[in-house]
């Protein structure tokens, strides 16, 4: 490959309709601290606001970069990413660097990744459903010691899929049909009762398209929230932390339960530094090995959900992954934001 110019160019793609693809400029968006970091670095940063109605534009805009950083989540305005992924695909197979590749998401971004580490550290007693009929045989046993479980659809966001089921008090997991308790993930939402049977019919959707679901046992954030690792390929480069209420239960009566702000912090926040040590040192180069990635294929920017587990005999911190995010992580702490951006830089000129 060689520079389409003398200085390479890059591309900042998010989703949009035609008026903000019209009027975007490397000023009025969330990402502007980011065109103006790639100034720093002598880089030309441009917007590229992208939709399936206009695809075919995008395509020819990207062709002609040198490199394309994309930010659209899985769901998006009730479409998925299937036409981005493939246009996005074509403009890396002429030689575009292209973060986050739609394969590497396919390996590292979606909730199977779960059940294949769930052998990890971070892993547990996670259980992957791959057709409905997975599902409606083997939930009600794992249902049956009155546990909460949480089942996650294949590729979502927002709480989008997010469910946290339990049998009710005195309705056996063994009977036929028992009575369960649903409460789905999304902003707002209350819990209802239900039989298992109506939850499973629920569910259909999150298989069509050769979807799965996976089953991981309900570890609560209280009291101690959720860490949310950030990374710049193999590098911890920021973290946030967060008091989750999204599978909480409100008291009776009360409204549902608002998420709390988020609160980001340098990789150097001391609270963090055991986590630290495990992501760089440990895990990110046990799911390069296990998911076949080269360093150089992993995100420019990626994040990894964490509540925390029990302290070990020795007092030590414990950590359970929730899911790891790929193809949408915004907002990030603005310690991240030169590393970044400098992994961008390097991986473009690396490729020309």
């Amino acid at each position: 490959m060689t520079l389409k110019r003398n200085n390479p160019r890059v591309a900042i793609l998010w989703h949009g309709d035609h008026e903000a693809r019209d009027t975007a400029t490397t000023e009025n968006n969330r990402f502007q601290k980011m065109f103006a970091e790639f100034e720093r670095h002598h880089v030309s940063a441009e917007p590229a606001v992208y939709n399936d109605a206009f695809v075919d534009e995008v395509w020819r805009q990207l062709r002609d970069v040198d490199g394309v950083l994309v930010w659209v989540n899985p769901i998006q305005d009730e479409t998925n990413r299937t036409m981005l992924d493939a246009m996005l695909r074509e403009v890396a197979s002429r030689g575009v660097f292209v973060s986050t590749h739609p394969d590497i998401i396919l390996k590292m971004g979606t909730k199977e990744v779960l059940f294949q580490t769930r052998e990890m550290g971070w892993g547990g007693d996670i259980h992957l459903y791959k057709t409905r009929e997975d599902l409606r045989q083997q939930l009600p046993a794992r249902l049956a010691d009155g546990s909460s479980r949480v089942l996650k659809q294949h590729r979502g966001n927002n709480g989008i899929g997010v469910w946290r089921v339990e049998s009710v008090d005195g309705s056996s997991a063994h009977e036929p049909d028992p009575v369960v308790r649903v409460l789905h993930a999304l902003r707002n939402s209350t819990e209802e009762t239900m039989l298992l049977s109506e939850f499973f019919n629920q569910c259909e959707a999150y298989f069509a398209e050769a979807g799965q679901m996976i089953d991981q046992p309900f570890h609560s954030p209280v009291p101690h929230g959720m860490v949310r690792c950030y990374m710049s390929q193999n590098e911890v480069v920021g973290f946030g932390h967060q008091y989750v209420t999204a599978l909480l239960r409100p008291e009776s009566g009360s409204e549902p339960l608002q998420p709390q702000p988020r609160l980001y912090y340098a990789e150097s926040q001391p609270a963090f530094q055991a986590l630290r040590s495990k992501m760089e040192a440990e895990w990110i180069p046990q799911l390069q090995k296990l998911l076949a990635i080269e360093t150089e294929s992993l995100p420019i920017i990626w994040d990894a959900d964490f509540l925390f587990g029990p302290k070990t005999a020795a007092g030590e911190e414990t950590y359970v992954l929730c899911e790891i995010n790929v193809s949408s992580v915004y907002p990030f702490p603005d310690a991240a934001l030169p590393k970044l951006v400098k992994s961008a830089v390097a991986r473009v000129l690396s490729t020309c």
